[in-house]
């Protein structure tokens, strides 16, 4: 039976990270693969409420995102037939096909996978680096809800609980984080856990970012550039 992945994607509805979940959907979510499925978790808002979206009962604020991100990894463990979580964040284009090919690569538990940050806070997976669990590592963070500390930002709340159940982090994430160069028609994508990074002004020249499926987006200078990047990452990966 071929493996299937949760794509969880942290999302709001305020400016501007509902054009972005918008711009998701029209996007990298609009390819159908038989091997995932997205849902996008939002705090209390007048949107819609649909198959692919899930809406807290905390607030869409930033404040509560750490609590409403423990609601939805206990609500995602009532959906069946995933063994994989991939958890971008809505500044975040997603390649499915290769995030498919590479989950298919990991062992089927004790997954904790990303980008690994360590500071006086100890060692906590970065957010922006976007995350991979195993459903396991997942049932183990619920299950331990009670110690969870909604206080904390997001991601040091998730990894201080996992450090506490004694999840082993795996620090070998893979990122291509795109930044623009403000007043240019110039973009420097780096690329975190393979390949080497460039700059290039041609959206073409993505195909040097072979086998990355995450790339992060973020010119907090003018976040509708974020949006041409998704549209452009559309029509050229």
């Amino acid at each position: 039976m071929a493996m299937k992945a949760l794509i969880l994607v942290m999302s709001a509805r305020r400016a501007p990270w509902g054009a972005l979940m918008d711009a998701s959907l029209e996007t990298w979510d609009a390819v159908e693969n038989p091997q995932t499925q997205t849902l996008y978790y939002i705090g209390k808002s007048d949107y819609p409420k649909g198959p692919k979206v899930y809406m807290s009962t905390s607030s869409d604020h930033l404040h509560d995102l750490s609590a409403r991100t423990m609601q939805v990894l206990a609500h995602s463990l009532t959906i069946p037939d995933w063994e994989f979580m991939a958890r971008p964040n809505s500044s975040c284009y997603v390649h499915k096909a290769n995030l498919v090919k590479h989950l298919e690569t990991l062992p089927k538990t004790g997954v904790m996978k990303g980008l690994v940050s360590t500071d006086h806070r100890g060692p906590w997976m970065w957010g922006g680096g976007q995350y991979i669990f195993s459903r396991d590592v997942v049932e183990t963070l619920v299950s331990n809800r009670h110690k969870y500390d909604e206080i904390l930002q997001e991601d040091e709340a998730i990894s201080k609980l996992a450090r506490m159940c004694g999840i082993e982090f795996d620090g070998t994430g893979m990122l291509a984080s795109i930044d623009s160069t403000p007043g240019s028609n110039e973009f420097r994508c780096l690329l975190y856990g393979g390949g080497e990074s460039f700059t290039f002004t041609d959206f073409a020249e993505m195909e040097k970012a072979g086998g990355h499926f995450f790339f992060r987006l973020k010119q907090d200078y003018d976040r509708t550039i974020d949006l041409r990047i998704m549209r452009e990452l559309k029509a050229n990966l």
